[in-house]
């Protein structure tokens, strides 16, 4: 027999159960699915605009869902901002374990026009960097930092030492696999 749907208040397991949105649907079909949030929704949150936060639902009770942190993404348009004449664009994607589940990390690195040379040398260096990431972090740690701008501060010191860089700009963090 199907369950009738109705509302569900949303709240973020990892955020103190901040309520974060609603839901409509049953028990059954809400599970699993994926809620995708403005990151300055979040109390005590700061964030430039263009960041969204990705929950997946993992449990519901009467009238509320509980969801986990699961995914960071920045909007096309404001990497498309970033993007200048006379740059080069350089994309990074790492595969990093945090708190024993895998995630990938993409990175892109805005340089002034260069020789490919240069360009390797960039890239090796931003592989470093974002493999390193995993290490001592939890899941909420890293993109809280990277919500207030430090892991790109960071990254866009160590590769202006190679080369001059326009921008470092941490544009996803997703799960991959279940």
């Amino acid at each position: 027999m199907n369950q009738p749907n109705s509302w569900y208040k949303v709240k973020a397991v990892d955020f103190d159960n901040a309520e974060i949105g609603n839901i409509y649907g049953n028990e059954a079909n809400i599970q699993k699915r994926v809620l995708l949030i403005n990151a300055n929704n979040l109390p005590e949150v700061k964030t430039k605009p263009g960041f969204k936060l990705g929950f997946r639902l993992i449990s519901s009770t009467e009238n509320t869902a509980n969801a986990q942190l699961e995914a960071l993404v920045l909007s096309r348009e404001q990497v498309g901002r970033m993007v200048r004449h006379n740059s080069s664009k350089i994309d990074v994607v790492r595969k990093i374990k945090i708190d024993e589940k895998e995630y990938a990390i993409k990175a892109v690195i805005l340089i002034n026009k260069a020789e490919n040379k240069y360009k390797k040398f960039v890239r090796a260096e931003a592989n470093e960097f974002i493999d390193s990431l995993g290490e001592k972090k939890t899941l909420k740690e890293l993109v809280l930092e990277i919500l207030a701008g430090k892991i790109q501060n960071q990254l866009h010191k160590k590769l202006s030492k190679i080369y001059p860089t326009r921008a470092a700009e941490i544009r996803m963090i997703e799960k991959l696999g279940n």
